[in-house]
């Protein structure tokens, strides 16, 4: 099984004492969508924030709204003398000064991982993991729960656009948490349910080897508490040959699923589909959000209903009403019939899904794509080649390091080339300082531009909207 060190549940609950009113708490990474999340549920708890990031993003700033104490950059300087606990993201080295200046103090430190198993220690967990999905399916799950009137606490991974935030402190029995294997951190966690998407080979560059990858996983679901249940996709067959647990249900199209889909009708961005329960008709089920990867994610969150018994009709509404969340398949209409969508999607079955989720025909599609890890670039370098055939288009541009040194010989330029290797007939390189003068040069109208990744190419994607908006209003 993985080694890491993780905190037991009884370790968990007694971090948990640290969080109460009047405590305070620093945060290291306070913009990261993870971080933040939780620095947002101790807020509602009572305690009084403070943090730092390299940069302050939209998340910083309304944290800074509600009354905590954010600083640009790091330093020892941020630690003043009444801190009870310092929090910190796992993009914080551990000789950054400001967290080895805390530690020599005393000042009781915990990973964002270790916060959210301290948080989750007097609630029942539903855990969502995966290599892809988790963000939605955990977002559609809170949003059952919400909708069912049991006041989660949630914790997802992107903005819920319905609620404007991506995390809550609840009054009831239940948190709801999309799980990050991606450090290890989900191993922190012993959850009542524990909801598996897919198993892919991400991550390398923490695990070094996909089998330890692995075996973090079958350690995860073997820390679900008795009694719990495990959900999982059976359409993965590594999950059905591997990960079991004495409770368990499957969800999937193929055969075998103990809950499945029939008469799945794409529309436009939005779906309709009838669901079933071994065999028994659940109904059928309309969403708002795009593709056959959604339909599975929903397939997930009724699989959750039928596990809590919570009424169809509850479940029928809460995914008709679930707006999605933030970076995933984001739609900006401009003038001009130029449309953008913005995604996170920088895995390449990640990239294939969002591209075949557009069900909308006679639109031209140009991707914008910003690769994501140098050592993720090179170790999926074959498959990234592969994901783009959908596309009319495709823009490569340099790639986001994500705080790990450069590996000579991977750069965006050689995935350009390589994807265009690979027979597709419209690819071309783009520095990231071009970007915003070429896209505008280029967008027609009837385009559908995506831009995808995982580092900042969203900002890029929202202040070209905001550029072409007023030209176009100049222009008429």
């Amino acid at each position: 099984m993985h080694n890491d060190p993780q905190l037991t549940a009884a370790e968990a609950a007694a971090s948990a004492s640290a969080i109460g009113e009047g405590r305070r708490i620093h945060f290291m990474g306070i913009g990261g969508i993870g971080v933040s999340g939780l620095a947002s549920i101790c807020l509602e708890r009572g305690a009084i924030v403070s943090g730092c990031d390299a940069k302050l993003n939209s998340s910083a700033h309304r944290l800074q709204e509600r009354g905590a104490l954010v600083h640009k950059g790091h330093g020892p300087q941020h630690l003043d003398e009444g801190v009870d606990l310092l929090v910190y993201s796992s993009a914080v080295a551990a000789q950054e000064p400001e967290l080895a200046q805390a530690r020599a103090r005393g000042i009781r430190t915990l990973t964002r991982g270790e916060l959210l198993a301290a948080l989750a220690a007097d609630r029942r967990l539903i855990g969502v993991a995966g290599a892809h999905g988790k963000t939605t399916t955990s977002g559609m799950a809170s949003q059952l729960l919400l909708h069912a009137g049991w006041e989660p606490t949630v914790v997802v991974g992107g903005i819920m656009l319905a609620l404007g935030t991506n995390a809550r402190h609840g009054a009831g029995q239940y948190l709801v948490a999309e799980t990050d294997e991606s450090d290890g951190s989900f191993l922190h966690l012993f959850p009542e349910i524990g909801l598996i998407t897919n198993i892919d080979r991400e991550h390398l560059n923490h695990y070094q080897s996909f089998e330890r990858l692995v075996e973090a996983f079958q350690q995860y679901v073997g820390q679900i508490r008795p009694g719990g249940t495990l959900i999982r996709c059976t359409d993965d067959p590594l999950i059905r040959e591997v990960l079991h647990s004495t409770t368990q249900l499957g969800y999937g199209f193929e055969p075998g699923a103990d809950v499945t889909a029939q008469r799945i009708a794409l529309s436009g961005h939005g779906s309709s589909f009838q669901a079933c329960y071994n065999g028994r008709a659940l109904g059928t089920f309309r969403l708002q959000v795009p593709g056959r990867h959604n339909v599975l994610n929903a397939l997930a969150v009724i699989t959750l209903g039928l596990v809590l018994d919570i009424p169809l009709i509850t479940v029928r509404e809460a995914l008709a009403e679930f707006q999605g969340t933030g970076r995933r398949f984001q739609v900006v209409r401009l003038p001009g019939d130029i449309w953008f969508v913005e995604d996170y999607a920088h895995h390449p079955s990640e990239i294939k899904a969002t591209l075949a989720a557009d069900a909308i025909e006679g639109r031209h599609r140009l991707v914008v794509f910003q690769p994501h890890r140098f050592s993720r670039t090179q170790s999926l370098e074959q498959e990234f080649t592969q994901c783009f055939d959908r596309a009319d288009g495709v823009i490569v541009t340099d790639i986001y390091a994500a705080f790990e040194s450069p590996i000579p010989g991977i750069s965006g330029q050689r995935l350009a080339e390589l994807i265009r290797a690979h027979g597709h007939p419209c690819v071309r390189y783009v520095p990231k300082q071009d970007l915003t003068s070429y896209v505008s040069h280029i967008a027609r109208a009837g385009d559908t531009i995506f831009f995808l990744g995982a580092g900042d190419i969203g900002e890029l994607c929202h202040d070209l909207a905001n550029r072409l908006r007023p030209a176009a209003g100049i222009a008429r």
